[in-house]
């Protein structure tokens, strides 16, 4: 800026910043509004798993949607990651391709026996992911649970189980969080 001050005698300096009154944190709440509920949301989809598996995934959520992702993204991409996401032991979250019945048939045990049902889910592969999904469904509901579709914006289907009593809180939950969940696949 020197030598444009010389040439046009400062006439191109900045007005003094205005002085702002908002806060650093209601400047995060306005940037992240669903923060909160995706929080809770997390929290109530990994609340049986042990209390330090499930605040390490909570923080790597709230990572991830605090670095501009979208609410389900940041869920999604938090959790199912294969390297740093949830532990097969302790899994909530079942994510599998439209065409992916290996990863489910591999996967489900896992997520069956995390929700605390003892008994094993047999799979029969000649129905589409959809109708799996809602077979698998229905037989949930023998135990009192009941599987719910979660929208990630892709083509994979990504789901939970919950218990059946729960399913309109969840609801209410992820809805908090900006997230469509419904008993129904999208």
């Amino acid at each position: 800026m020197g030598i444009l001050d010389r040439l046009f005698g400062g006439r191109f300096t900045l007005p003094p910043p205005e002085e702002t009154t908002v806060s650093d944190a209601a400047i995060m709440r306005e940037l992240h509004p669903y923060r909160s509920g995706l929080k809770a949301f997390a929290q109530a989809i990994l609340a049986r798993m042990p209390e330090d598996e499930r605040a390490r995934l909570v923080r790597r959520v709230l990572r991830i949607y605090g670095s501009g992702e979208e609410p389900a993204s940041a869920l999604v991409e938090g959790l199912l990651d294969t390297d740093r996401g949830q532990k097969l032991e302790h899994l909530a979250l079942l994510g599998v391709d439209w065409k992916g019945f290996d990863g489910f048939e591999y996967l489900a045990p896992y997520l069956v026996s995390a929700s605390g049902v003892k008994e094993a889910y047999r799979h029969e592969g000649t129905l589409s992911m959809s109708q799996t999904l809602a077979s698998f469904d229905q037989w949930l509901t023998a135990f009192d649970k009941r599987y719910l579709h979660l929208d990630s914006g892709g083509d994979e289907y990504v789901g939970f189980i919950a218990d059946a009593k729960q399913v309109e809180a969840m609801i209410e939950l992820a809805r908090q969080a900006g997230i469509e969940v419904r008993l129904d696949s999208f």
